[in-house]
């Protein structure tokens, strides 16, 4: 798999948006005024417009609680600093792990490294241990879950010791969008929805490498951590070069590119998925996952994401097979029942009726 380099997006503009309109927001986090979290008796929790939104505007930009780059080649790796992100190429200015833990640990200079060294410690030891034996024996996919998962975690376990206060809101926003570990806990894992042979695997992945309490904190336990597992897996959010959900659905649509990293945004995580997406989202230079109006949006509409490439699941049999074996659902988005009905029709018409 080949790494591109990413196009760097516009930064949420304060220039563009009328003062009275803007929700006092962060680094951390911005949402646009009109977007507001819903309850959906079928499908939870939502994402909706209380007002009209033009096409264009950034609805949300959200920081993710935990990354790990994809790796595959020599393309650029992730600074593990997480309030930096950046990507880092793998040359000599690359600033390793001074314990040498994993090579795909780096940093952009040494000032990241120190920044992110109480984080860091959490994981230091446990990818010492474990993480060159995980990927061989279980391979790259399960292994970077598995790193996700003890990052969300090593996130966690910064946050428990930092000092920081996040008890008392101070923003409008933080009544409906939630901080830190609070977010990550409101995460679905639709435990239920998963294949038994699915739950089994995730089940020994938690015992042998999410147990040992020799190089891991035991900040869950094994049923807490299968949970996480589920979440990290239902929510996370690949991270490419080219937006996703922003070209029309053609042949001539070009995809959005090779994965260089995955992330979980777990305020972002409300945005259900649409084979017509009114939302597109891409990552800027810093990991931060921005959402943008895809067209207009009117009063009341559910705003909505494509939760994979649509340039590659085309047609209606490739993205119901594709939703069912990924996220363990059938979509029913507005695309895919008018599809669905006019293959019934066409159907109906061949039967041999009147003979």
């Amino acid at each position: 798999m080949e790494f591109q380099k990413p196009r760097l997006p516009p930064k949420a503009p304060r220039s563009t948006l009328k003062p009275s309109n803007v929700v006092t927001h962060d680094l951390d986090f911005y949402v646009h005024p009109n977007l507001v979290p819903d309850q959906d008796p079928c499908k939870g929790r939502l994402l909706r417009a209380t007002g009209p939104i033009r096409e264009g505007t950034v609805l949300l930009v959200d920081i993710p609680y935990a990354i790990v780059p994809s790796v595959t080649s020599n393309e650029p790796l992730i600074c593990s600093n997480l309030s930096c992100s950046r990507r880092v190429p793998q040359n000599g200015r690359a600033v390793r792990c001074e314990h040498a833990c994993l090579k795909d640990v780096v940093w952009c200079n040494v000032a990241c490294r120190a920044t992110d060294k109480s984080r860091h410690n959490f994981e230091c030891s446990w990818l010492k241990k474990h993480a060159e034996a995980l990927r061989q024996k279980e391979g790259e996919y399960n292994f970077a879950t598995v790193w996700h998962v003890v990052r969300l975690l090593a996130t966690w376990n910064a946050e428990l010791h930092s000092g920081n206060v996040l008890a008392q809101q101070r923003h409008p926003w933080e009544a409906h969008f939630l901080r830190g570990w609070k977010a990550v806990d409101m995460c679905c894992a639709y435990l239920d929805s998963w294949p038994e042979v699915q739950i089994t695997h995730w089940k020994r992945l938690v015992h042998e490498y999410l147990s040992d309490a020799t190089v891991l904190p035991p900040l869950l336990s094994a049923e807490q951590m299968l949970l996480l597992l589920c979440k990290e897996e239902t929510n996370t959010f690949g991270l490419y070069p080219r937006a996703t959900g922003s070209q029309p659905v053609n042949d001539n649509a070009a995809p959005r590119g090779e994965s260089y990293g995955m992330a979980l945004y777990p305020r972002a995580a409300q945005f259900n998925h649409s084979c017509l997406p009114n939302v597109t989202h891409k990552p800027d230079g810093q990991a931060r996952m921005v959402y943008t109006a895809a067209r207009d949006i009117t009063k009341g509409e559910e705003c909505m994401i494509t939760y994979f490439d649509l340039t590659t699941h085309k047609d209606l049999l490739s993205r119901q097979n594709h939703t069912q074996e990924q996220f363990q659902f059938k979509c029913t988005c507005e695309r895919c029942l008018k599809e669905e009905a006019e293959e019934n029709i066409e159907s109906m018409d061949s039967l041999p009726f009147g003979f």
